[in-house]
């Protein structure tokens, strides 16, 4: 499960529109949900994000290692339960070929941009297959802080915290 877990925290950046159809592997299905009105005040931007997150998820299940690294941050973090995990540690695991995906969606989008260039984009997962041929589901509240950095958005921060089971 720590695999998983780790796995889940590296999982955010953005993808070409191609590369979601490309692997016959899980991809994670995209739930139609409109934006809340406090993001509604750069609505392009939001949905470009909103894409680009649902878009990594799909990459690091096809395991498209370029793809999804050229999308990070060079100081991009991921916070885990374990503590901070820097880019490399952090794509590696994104791409272990012994996690696989029979399921996963992402809902709930929310875009709040807290500075000109920086946006906090939050939403749901939940997911399910097998980790080292252990069967997981996972079910977590993510996020992560994109910033326009020389006239491109990437992913500078990444958490994802189980949801409660209430």
């Amino acid at each position: 499960m720590t695999n998983i877990r780790i796995f889940f925290a590296f999982v955010a950046i953005i993808c070409l529109p191609w590369a979601v159809h490309a692997t016959p592997l899980a991809v994670c299905s995209a739930a139609s949900n409109p934006l809340p009105a406090a993001a509604a005040t750069n609505d392009a931007v939001a949905q470009r994000l909103i894409a680009e997150e649902r878009a990594s998820w799909n990459l690091a299940i096809q395991r498209n290692a370029s793809a999804y690294q050229a999308f990070h941050a060079p100081d991009f973090i991921t916070l885990t339960e374990s503590g901070v995990v820097g880019r490399g540690a952090s794509e590696e695991s994104a791409m272990d070929a012994q996690v696989r995906f029979d399921q996963c969606a992402l809902s709930g989008f929310e875009v709040r941009f807290v500075a000109q260039n920086a946006a906090l984009v939050t939403y749901r997962v939940v997911a399910a297959g097998l980790d080292h041929g252990k069967a997981f589901r996972l079910d977590s509240y993510a996020s992560s802080l994109w910033m326009k950095r020389k006239g491109a958005w990437l992913n500078v921060f990444y958490q994802a915290t189980p949801a409660s089971k209430q």
